[in-house]
C-alpha cells in the first residue's frame, strides 16, 4: 500500500513537471498572441544566395513574417521559388512588390516588401503554383551586381590613366615644378617685407598728399578774395581799353582826312625838324664839353693856333 503511494507520487510528479514543459514551450513560442498568417510566392530571377529558411520579411522595414521554403522553379531552372508567410494584417496589393536587401554586413538577406510608387522596373509576372503571387523586383544589390562589370571597366580606365599621369616624364615635371615653388617660396618672406614696406611707403605718400590738398585748399580759400579783386581789376582794365579803342576809332573816323593830309605833308617836316634837332643838339653837345674843358674861353679869346714861318 506504501509503494503504491510512492508510485502515485512520482507521477504526480512527473505530470507537474511535464505540464511545466508544456507551459514553458508554449510561452516561449508566443502562441499566446494568436497571428494568422497568409501564404505567397515570390520568383526571383538569378541567384538568391544569402536567403535562407526563417529569413525576415518585411515591410516597409517592419517584420512581418518569414521565408518558409526555398526552391528551384519547375517551369524555369533559372528562377527561384521562395514561399513565404506574411501576417494578415500587412496591406498586400496588386501594387506590391518585394526586393531583396541585404542586412548589415552580415552577406544575409531579407525580403523588403512596399507598394510600387515609382514605377519599378519588375520582373515578369510568373503564374500561380498554389498560392498568390508577389511581383519581385529586382534590388539595389542586383543593380549593384549588374553594374559591377561597367564599374570595373572603368576603374581600369582610371587605373590606365593614373598610370600614363604618374609616368617618368609627369613624374619628372612635377618634381621640377615643386623645386620651383620651393625656391620661389624661400624668397617669399622677403618679398612679403618688402611688399609690406611698399604699402607702408604709400600710406605715408598719401597722408601727405593729403596734408598738401588740405593746405592748398586752406591757401585757394585765403587767396580767394584777393583773385576775385585782381579779376575785377582786369576786367575794369578791359572794359577801360574797350572804351578807349572805342574812342579811338570814332577820332579816326572823324579826322581820317585830316590824318591823310598831316601823314602826307606834316611827317616830312616832323623828319627834317627832327634831324635838324639832332643837328642842333649835337652842336649843343660839343659845346658843352667844351666849355666844361675850358670854361675861361667865356672870358678870353682863344689863342690863334697856327704855325709861325720864320722868316
Amino acid at each position: 500500500m506504501e509503494r503504491e503511494a510512492n508510485y502515485a507520487a512520482v507521477g504526480a510528479f512527473v505530470l507537474v513537471v511535464l505540464l511545466a514543459a508544456a507551459l514553458f514551450v508554449y510561452w516561449y513560442s508566443d502562441t499566446r498572441e494568436h497571428r494568422d498568417y497568409n501564404r505567397y510566392e515570390i520568383y526571383f530571377t538569378g541567384s538568391v544566395s544569402g536567403l535562407e529558411r526563417g529569413a525576415a520579411v518585411r515591410y516597409l522595414g517592419v517584420g512581418v513574417g518569414r521565408v518558409v521554403d526555398l526552391r528551384i522553379d519547375p517551369r524555369d531552372s533559372a528562377r527561384v521559388e521562395v514561399i513565404v508567410d506574411i501576417d494578415a494584417s500587412t496591406p498586400i496589393s496588386a501594387h506590391t512588390v518585394a526586393e531583396l536587401q541585404l542586412q548589415g554586413v552580415t552577406g544575409l538577406l531579407y525580403i523588403d516588401l512596399g507598394e510600387d510608387r515609382n514605377d519599378k522596373r519588375l520582373a515578369p509576372a510568373v503564374p500561380s503554383l498554389k498560392y498568390p503571387v508577389i511581383r519581385s523586383a529586382p534590388s539595389r544589390f542586383d543593380v549593384f551586381l549588374a553594374s559591377l562589370p561597367e564599374l570595373v571597366a572603368g576603374a581600369n580606365d582610371v587605373v590606365q590613366r593614373a598610370k600614363e599621369l604618374l609616368s617618368t616624364g609627369n613624374v619628372a615635371a612635377l618634381s621640377a615644378a615643386l623645386g620651383n615653388l620651393s625656391k620661389a617660396s624661400s624668397h617669399l618672406p622677403q618679398t612679403v617685407h618688402d611688399l609690406n614696406q611698399l604699402i607702408a611707403e604709400l600710406r605715408g605718400a598719401s597722408a601727405e598728399l593729403t596734408a598738401t590738398a588740405r593746405s592748398t585748399h586752406d591757401l585757394i580759400d585765403t587767396a580767394r578774395p584777393e583773385v576775385l579783386a585782381v579779376l575785377q581789376r582786369l576786367h575794369n582794365i578791359g572794359e577801360n581799353l574797350a572804351d578807349a579803342t572805342r574812342q579811338l576809332d570814332k577820332v579816326i573816323a572823324e579826322n581820317r582826312q585830316d590824318l591823310r593830309s598831316f601823314t602826307r605833308d606834316g611827317l616830312p617836316e616832323i623828319e627834317r625838324l627832327v634831324r635838324e634837332g639832332r643837328a642842333a643838339a649835337e652842336d649843343i653837345r660839343a659845346l658843352s664839353d667844351s666849355l666844361r674843358e675850358n670854361p675861361a674861353q667865356l672870358l678870353y679869346q682863344p689863342p690863334e693856333r697856327g704855325v709861325e714861318i720864320p722868316q
